[in-house]
């Protein structure tokens, strides 16, 4: 399934023959036909790469969009994740659509709470790494 992408020329021109909205529309096209086990993939390989990155970067400023990119990627992740267990033990003709409804929500309140506090709080990372260490003593 390809989605058109339409992007208006400078000139005048037909849409989308722009040398900009010629490469929009490749790479919307290559993400629109992607699988789901690649996007859980790509997802894998990028948790492998980000984690550590935020780690050893946290606590700085650098590390924000880090966060915000973990934001995103854990509940991807997960609910990919979630969606082929519900898939494999919940029976067909079952209450298999309502497991899915279950994991939506559980999907959004992750993406939401992980959100909140990348952009209300410390951020994932800091939060993680303050489980970790010795409180402070007053």
């Amino acid at each position: 399934m390809a989605a058109t992408v339409r992007y208006f020329s400078a000139d005048g021109d037909k849409v989308g023959n722009t040398a900009g909205g010629q490469a929009v529309k490749r790479a919307t096209n290559n993400f629109l036909d992607m699988s789901v086990t690649e996007i859980h993939h790509r997802a894998n390989l990028a948790l492998a790469v980000a984690t550590p990155i935020a780690f050893a970067l946290s606590p700085s400023i650098i590390n924000y969009p880090v966060d915000l990119a973990l934001g995103v990627l854990i509940p991807v992740h997960s609910h990919i994740c979630l969606n082929l267990v519900a898939a494999d033990y919940v029976p067909p003709g079952t209450s298999r659509s309502l497991a899915k409804i279950g994991i939506w929500i559980v999907t959004f309140v992750t993406a939401f709470g992980i959100m909140k506090v990348n952009l209300c709080g410390p951020g994932v990372t800091e939060s993680i790494k303050c489980l970790w260490r010795k409180p402070k003593k007053e």
